[in-house]
């Protein structure tokens, strides 16, 4: 995936300006409080993260914080919700607040990546402030604990530094990263196993693209037992 969200970097100021004028810099806790005027986008959805049988609800929000400051000027907000989106808030992440680090463009999967019957979930959203460069970052979480996710793997999701003028021709490239969703099965919860397809390496073009597979040792099925 190459994308970069323009149309979001420039609004983030004139919208930030108005919210701030309203005293919305600190957003609610709870993402389904976060006010209609400061949401770019929210997607909601339903997946059984304990494997008990019953969906929890899960809604992600791309925010506006009010911030002057550009690098605090959006916010990606996961709230994970008992008995669908109508439930109680169980588990709740602020991207940027948590991390210390810009977040916009952020979009959320879950799925059941080692067959168990509960799903885990992949986070991602886009780090760079600049229309030139992509940064996005991944989470992925194991949830057998719907209020204590655990945040299994971490890292670069889509690098693309082609056009960016901070980075010099020779450190350029263009990545992404993909799961093998049938390796993954194959490992049978003890690993994730990634295909990291380049596309641009050390401000080479690379075609055909080289695609190098990565597996990732990792429990996704821990219990606090």
């Amino acid at each position: 995936m190459e994308r970069v969200s323009v149309i979001v970097l420039g609004a983030l100021l004139l919208v930030s300006l108005a919210l701030a004028g309203k005293g919305a810099a600190q957003l609610p806790e709870d993402p389904r409080e976060i006010p209609r005027e400061a949401q770019l986008t929210s997607t909601r959805t339903r997946a059984d993260l304990d494997g008990d049988g019953r969906p929890e609800g899960l809604l992600l929000v791309n925010s506006l914080t009010g911030s002057q400051q550009k690098a605090r000027a959006s916010e990606v907000v996961l709230g994970v919700y008992s008995e669908g989106d109508e439930g109680g808030l169980l588990w709740v992440r602020h991207v940027m607040r948590d991390t210390g680090r810009p977040a916009h463009d952020g979009e959320l999967m879950a799925l059941d990546l080692d067959g168990d019957g509960a799903s885990e979930l992949i986070l991602t959203w886009d780090s760079s402030l600049t229309a030139e460069k992509v940064e996005r970052w991944a989470e992925i979480y194991t949830t057998s604990d719907t209020a204590r996710p655990r945040k299994i793997w971490e890292g670069a999701w889509v690098r693309d530094t082609r056009r960016d003028p901070a980075t010099g021709e020779n450190a350029r490239e263009l990545f992404r990263r993909e799961i093998d969703y049938a390796a993954t099965r194959k490992a049978a919860g003890r690993a994730i196993v990634f295909r990291k397809v380049h596309r641009m390496i050390a401000g080479k073009t690379i075609d055909p693209a080289k695609t190098v597979t990565e597996r990732v040792e990792v429990s996704l099925r821990w219990s606090a037992s």
